[in-house]
Formats: structure tokens, C-alpha cells, sequence
């Protein structure tokens, strides 16, 4: 069994990270290890970390939209913390009632509305970190625009904690919009959604949030009687004054006026928070519900996405799957070893990249969940062996090639 410590102060844990270093003694560390299955293998370390006692507020600046905490704060409370002043993180993470901040950020968790606000390479502007040698480095500040240079932070925005701990993180936040509009539109064909999904993008009022998927994703949703899908659904988040809410509803009409095949679900202001937080959480309930999911994400063009559906649709069968319609990033639900390993050849067949990015806890260490790669694995590999040259930070966490 490993070491298990927690740390209360950002010292002991410099300490605990010079030591292993100086002894080549291998660490797991996390905030609430709410993600076992994201990411690599999860091998047994001499020494198991874990950040959730570093929990702090350590500055909050409502008037300038800056908030500074220390990673172990879960995601919950800052959520929380923001409100009270109006305000909101727009990362949308999965898992967001249990995670921790550091947790999300090394991961790169996000959600719906990174069409508008961006990840968390957009929203992080400043980071404390302690690398394996005990030395503490910050990058960035807590003001929204900073200078122009290397920033060190972001190299640990996705990094499953491969290479240094975060400790701290500075966000710039946003206000709560005064007003929004959530609608659902249903057809029985993917293309139509599509073409309205074109028309809605390439219009003068940009939605925050814009999700393709199918009826097998939203099963599990529980709001049913809202949503009424009939084969797939596009689900529109938009914000702003009330006037600009009342001229999106008579565009929404006038788009399905067009297509009277599809449906137009206007979502109930007290249900809109409801449904994009069941899309938010739709990888975490699927992981919970069966065990044996794999999640495939992919990344294409915009224009490609209905290829991402082709893949979810072949084998006989329709697996979930959930596109961020606006950027072309999508996820595909597969259910078993052979599922997950046709999805991943499919789209390796149209030159879709895709990485498996939650396989069951058991499974990872026989799986390719990073079948293709490219030029970027080598520099990945230089700056891994500058901050951890013994390998010794979370071994095989980023899909089992660092």
C-alpha cells in the first residue's frame, strides 16, 4: 500500500515532493480522485498525495472578476462562492459536485459553454505550482490581461498532474447574465438540425451554448416530457436583454417554420439550469450507470461532426453521443473493449482524431486510448523530462504515453 498523506500547508507539500524526488520514490497525486477513469493508467505509487486540505480562498476581487484559490477547493464551493456576487466560472466541468479545482484544471474539464467562454486555457490567468524538486514557480497574475511570453501554467492545463502539482489557480470570472434563453429542437433526421444549427451559427446573436446529439444520450436526462425528442436533438443556450431573448424566440420559430418536420421545445426558465447541467453531467452519469463505458472524444472541423454520429451509428447498433455543435469536439459512449477499439478504428479510417478519454479503471493498461498522435508527443516528452526527468509524477496518467 502506498504513503498516504495530505498535506495541510503548501510547505509540507514541498517537502513531501523534494523528498520523493531525492529518494526516486514514485507519487499518485490528486485532489478527490473523482476521475480514476479519466485519463491512463493509474499505477499503485510509493506515495499517494492528495490536495483536498489546501482549500482556500486566497483572494477575490468581484469588482475586477478575478478569484485566486488554492486547488484543493472543490469546484462546488467556488461555484458557490461566485454566486453570491453574481458571478460564474464557465467551465462546465463532469463531475462538478465532487471534483476539486486543481482536479478539473489538470485534467482540462469543460462543458456547453466553451462555444462562448472558451476552456480553461482562456479562463486561467495565473498558477502556482511545486515541481519534484520542491521548488514553487508561478506563472501569470490575477489581472485579465498580462504580458506576452511563456506562460508555464498552461503547460499543466491537461497534464493529469504528469509533470509539476498546482496549487494555486487565478480565474478571471463573468457575470450572470440578466436574462437567457434555453430551446431544444428535435427531428427525425440529423441533417435538418444540422442545417438549422448553420443558420443559427452564422447569425448575429451567438449562442453560449449549441449541443448536437442523439436520443440515446438524453434518455437519462429526466426531462422527457420537456424534450420529446423525436431521433436527435440541438439544445441553444443564448443570453442578454429581454428584447434580445424575445427576437431570438420569433427567429427560433421562424427557422422551424422552414422545416415543419422539426420540433421546437422551449425550455422552462427553472428547467434551463436543469438541462444544461444534465448535459454537463451526461460522462459522469453514463460512467455511473454502467461501469464498462468507454468515452471517446473527438475533434474535427464543424463541418464534419454528422461523421462523428456515422461512427456512433455503425456495428448495428446507436451508441450516445454529444457534440459541442460549435466547435466540432464530440463524445461517443461505447459500451465494451471491442466497441471502444471499432469506434477508435472507424474514425482512424475517416482521419478523425480521437482518444479514449475515460476507460474502465481495469482496463487501461491493455488499451490504446491515444492510437494516433503526432509531432506534439515528442515535445510533450522534452518538457516532461525537464520538470520530471526520473518519471516519478503520475505515471502513465496522460493516456498512458507520459
Amino acid at each position: 500500500m502506498p504513503d498516504q498523506r495530505t498535506p495541510q500547508n503548501f510547505e509540507e507539500l514541498s517537502n513531501i515532493l523534494r523528498s520523493c524526488g531525492e529518494t526516486s520514490r514514485t507519487l499518485e497525486v490528486g485532489g478527490a480522485f473523482s476521475k480514476q477513469s479519466a485519463g491512463g493508467v493509474v499505477f499503485v505509487a510509493d506515495t499517494r498525495v492528495s490536495t483536498c486540505n489546501l482549500n482556500q480562498v486566497v483572494a477575490y476581487e468581484p469588482n475586477d472578476l478575478t478569484i485566486s484559490v488554492e486547488a484543493g477547493l472543490p469546484y462546488r464551493d467556488l461555484r458557490e462562492i461566485l454566486a453570491k456576487n453574481n458571478q460564474f466560472l464557465p467551465l462546465d466541468p463532469p463531475f462538478a459536485e465532487n471534483a476539486t479545482v486543481g482536479g478539473i484544471i489538470a485534467t482540462n474539464g469543460n462543458g456547453p459553454r466553451r462555444r462562448r467562454y472558451g476552456t480553461a486555457r482562456d479562463v486561467v490567468i495565473g498558477m502556482k505550482f511545486i515541481t519534484i524538486e520542491g521548488k514553487t514557480i508561478q506563472s501569470g497574475g490575477m489581472v485579465v490581461k498580462n504580458v506576452t511570453g511563456l506562460d508555464m501554467g498552461k503547460l499543466l492545463i491537461g497534464s493529469y498532474g504528469t509533470l509539476a502539482v498546482i496549487t494555486v489557480v487565478n480565474f478571471k470570472v463573468f457575470p450572470i447574465p440578466a436574462s437567457h434563453l434555453s430551446v431544444v429542437f428535435s427531428a427525425p433526421t440529423l441533417e435538418t438540425l444540422m442545417s438549422i444549427r448553420s443558420v443559427i451559427l452564422r447569425g448575429a446573436i451567438q449562442p453560449r451554448a449549441i449541443d448536437l446529439f442523439n436520443a440515446e444520450a438524453a434518455s437519462g436526462w429526466q426531462l422527457a416530457s420537456t424534450l420529446n425528442l423525436d431521433g436527435y436533438g440541438l439544445a441553444v443556450e443564448v443570453e442578454g436583454s429581454p428584447i434580445l431573448m424575445e427576437r431570438c424566440q420569433r427567429e427560433f420559430k421562424a427557422m422551424t417554420d422552414e422545416h415543419p418536420e422539426v420540433k421546437v421545445c422551449p425550455v422552462a426558465e427553472g428547467e434551463s439550469k436543469i438541462l444544461w447541467q444534465k448535459i454537463q453531467e451526461t460522462t459522469a452519469r453514463l460512467l455511473s450507470d454502467n461501469p464498462d463505458i468507454y468515452v471517446i472524444r473527438f475533434s474535427t472541423l464543424p463541418t464534419r461532426i454528422g461523421e462523428i454520429f456515422g461512427i456512433a451509428e455503425t456495428g448495428g447498433r446507436t451508441r450516445p453521443v454529444i457534440i459541442r455543435a460549435g466547435n466540432g469536439v464530440g463524445y461517443v459512449y461505447s459500451f465494451g473493449v471491442k466497441d471502444a477499439e471499432e469506434c477508435l478504428a472507424k474514425a482512424q479510417e475517416k482521419g478523425l482524431l480521437g482518444v479514449a478519454e475515460y476507460i474502465p479503471v481495469d482496463s487501461k493498461s491493455n488499451f490504446n486510448s491515444w492510437p494516433v498522435v503526432g509531432s506534439d508527443l515528442a515535445i510533450m516528452k522534452r518538457i516532461k523530462n525537464e520538470l520530471d526527468p526520473q518519471n516519478l509524477l503520475n505515471r502513465g496518467r496522460l493516456f498512458n504515453r507520459l
